[in-house]
């Protein structure tokens, strides 16, 4: 299928990888596309000139663990220019700022309702230590900006953490997360995707061996890599998953598009209710396409939500585990906000 557009569909994404099957699937269709690496870019203000019909922004906060620090920052300017053009941005500004910030998550959790692990953000380690008298242990201490679990660590008391606080790294803006860890049930987390405002599909991911680093809170886990100078000076080679032993060792990168062995993947069928409550975060959030994640706790059964992803890479084997392959569909929507009319995004 061959579709005339009025300027090619740009997809913004750092990531040498993640955008290869959408732009297979652009091709297939004979649709224009650039892909725009945005870690070695620049833009000047004074253009004026629409250079796209839509932009797809896939940037990803884990780009700093991938010596691309500087595309945290920069994204939003290159995003508010395009918009400001009249672009029609899929996963605009606003979604960027949730998707980079683990704080304002938490607090669209809290504004929305929704259950969510206690949680104190700090931008200091003595106001980690304060923070630890008012959260149980075992706690969690992770980088506001993450991005496939990096950075995260587990503390089995308030001395522990006392101990280790020093050789902490809060990751590129300096902020972290102390947040008590919720053991899930059978092991397991859930991951619903939404496209377009509807519900796409939900996966159960479970942790079948002991020595993967499942992370409740960031399905990935990525191992230990320089941080650019600019951006952080002491950077801890512990990539200590919360729901792993503490000192199992750290597992390559793995995300739900590549499930590494230790991890069983599966469809699900979450109910009702959480899709509701994951319709509307993504709706306050300026989410088009992305993926919320919870658990449900062993020792309560409540229901936790714990992270907000605005970059969703979907499922490996999709047709083999959900039935259907979902990037099809991601391509007529990306299609449909390309030839709108009068979009104001």
């Amino acid at each position: 299928m061959s579709l005339d557009l009025s300027a090619p569909i740009g997809i913004l994404d750092e990531h040498p990888d993640w955008s290869a099957r959408l732009c297979a699937e652009l091709q297939l269709r004979r649709l224009p596309f650039e892909k725009i690496d945005h870690s070695n870019h620049a833009f000047d203000p004074g253009d004026r000139t629409r250079r796209y019909s839509v932009i797809v922004n896939r940037t990803s906060p884990s780009s700093h663990r991938r010596s691309h620090g500087s595309v945290l920052f920069f994204a939003e300017p290159l995003l508010a220019h395009w918009q400001a053009l009249g672009v029609p941005v899929i996963n605009p500004v606003a979604a960027w700022r949730f998707e980079k910030s683990k704080a304002l998550q938490l607090s669209l959790f809290e504004r929305l309702g929704v259950g969510y692990p206690r949680t104190i953000v700090v931008n200091h380690r003595d106001q980690l230590l304060k923070a630890s008298e008012s959260v149980r242990f075992p706690a969690v201490v992770k980088p506001n900006v993450g991005g496939s679990g990096a950075l995260i660590e587990r503390f089995e008391s308030p001395a522990e953490l006392e101990a280790r606080a020093p050789a902490l790294d809060f990751g590129p803006d300096g902020v972290a997360l102390l947040q008590e860890y919720i053991e899930p049930a059978d092991g397991a987390i859930v991951r619903v995707e939404v496209l377009d405002g509807r519900y796409l599909y939900a996966i159960r991911i479970v942790r079948t061996s002991a020595n993967f680093n499942l992370c409740p809170a960031d399905i990935c886990q990525t191992p230990a890599a320089p941080a650019s100078a600019d951006l952080s000076s002491h950077v801890t080679a512990h990539l200590v998953a919360a729901a792993a032993p503490r000192l199992a060792p750290p597992s390559r990168g793995a995300c739900p598009a590549d499930a590494p062995p230790g991890l069983s993947v599966t469809r699900h069928e979450a109910p009702r209710e959480i899709v509701a409550h994951v319709l509307t975060l993504v709706r306050a959030a300026s989410i088009d396409v992305g993926g919320v994640e919870y658990l449900v706790s062993r020792a309560d059964g409540r229901v936790y939500f714990y992270d907000i992803n605005a970059t969703s890479n979907f499922v490996a084997n999709a047709p083999a585990v959900l039935g259907f392959d979902p990037t099809p569909r991601f391509a007529d929507y990306i299609v449909s906000v390309a030839t709108k009319k009068g979009d104001d995004r």
